[in-house]
């Protein structure tokens, strides 16, 4: 499946042909894209939607990402299909201070590292400024070595990343309300966002050592889209990384549960797999001089959350299941 980007520049109009998309152009044959061959659509401009196929992109569970005529991320619009898991939770997670605190560390680490592995690849050395300002500095050398402003072409490729970005929670069920952002939701939002944009210039860089001038939106479309599959995962392995600092499941942190597993890997993870043997391993073994105890109990604590939740979900999967 691939996404659907729609430039609304000439103005659009999208119905439902079936099992398929219609987009009609002014001047241009009409074209059909069938949803199952959809994986997410982005409008941007000026598109006009017909009511039957916003529908059909609900009920097929295709989110719909609306973007305004100069490339910013305004909202995205989805049905979620039913999600059983911690990651659904988190934005009710951030608002428990204890989890927030972890999750911040953890952010922290990630965007230096995310700041310093692009200053590596874009040869740029600033890294003892903060975050902004290395930002800053990287568009002004950009400009200065290739004598384009990068701005208009930050805001589409970010208005892009923030599309794929809304699109990912919205399949996991985030935001809960589909009218409106929790606050703790967005603010996880915006964080995945800021950690994504390091790769967005380094993309940027290579487009414009391969040609001279401005890219346009369909040189930056493709350059974005080339690298979906991969921003897709990358997402889910950021995602799963905060949650399981958040759960005390990190690795070597005072207070944090440091368990390993002999066929621990990295990357993309199945959370539920993850907790439930930590939790048996701890519950069954004792502590064993492998996890450490915090002050006020740290372990107990998150131990207790992660059961209840795991609890719910169980209740919810046979609630489902039984119907």
């Amino acid at each position: 499946m691939k996404a659907l980007y729609l430039d609304g520049s000439n103005g659009l109009d999208v119905g439902v042909d079936g099992p398929a998309l219609r987009v009609r152009r002014p001047g241009r044959a009409d074209s059909q894209y069938p949803l199952p061959r959809v994986s997410r659509v982005i409008a941007v401009g000026a598109v006009h939607w017909q009511p039957d196929a916003l529908t059909a992109c609900r009920r097929d569970h295709k989110p719909v990402a609306v973007l305004d005529s100069r490339g910013r991320f305004v909202r995205v619009l989805s049905s979620a299909p039913p999600q059983y898991g911690l990651a659904r939770h988190l934005g009710e997670l951030l608002a428990v201070p204890r989890f927030r605190v972890r999750y911040k560390r953890w952010y922290r680490a990630a965007e230096r590292d995310e700041m310093l592995a692009a200053l590596g690849r874009l040869g740029t050395r600033c890294q003892a400024l903060p975050p902004e300002n290395v930002w800053q500095k990287i568009c002004l050398e950009q400009y200065r070595r290739w004598g384009v402003r990068p701005g208009n072409c930050y805001r589409y490729l970010l208005g892009l990343a923030a599309a794929q970005i809304a699109s990912a929670f919205a399949l996991m069920g985030m935001p809960r309300d589909s009218q409106a952002w929790g606050r703790q939701e967005y603010r996880l939002f915006c964080h995945i966002l800021r950690l994504e944009r390091w790769r967005q210039a380094v993309l940027l860089e290579q487009m414009l050592a391969r040609r001279a001038g401005q890219p346009d939106r369909r040189e930056l479309t493709a350059a974005f889209e080339s690298l979906s599959g991969d921003r897709e995962r990358q997402i889910a392995a950021w995602r799963e990384r905060a949650l399981q600092e958040m759960m005390g499941l990190g690795p070597g942190q005072e207070g944090l549960i440091s368990y390993q597993q002999p066929d621990w890997k990295q990357g993309s993870l199945d959370m539920s797999a993850v907790v439930v043997r930590i939790c048996h391993g701890a519950h069954n073994r004792g502590n064993l001089g492998r996890i450490p105890i915090g002050a006020r109990g740290s372990l107990r604590t998150s131990v207790r959350i992660v059961r209840a939740y795991l609890q719910y979900d169980r209740r919810m999967h046979e609630s489902f299941g039984t119907t």
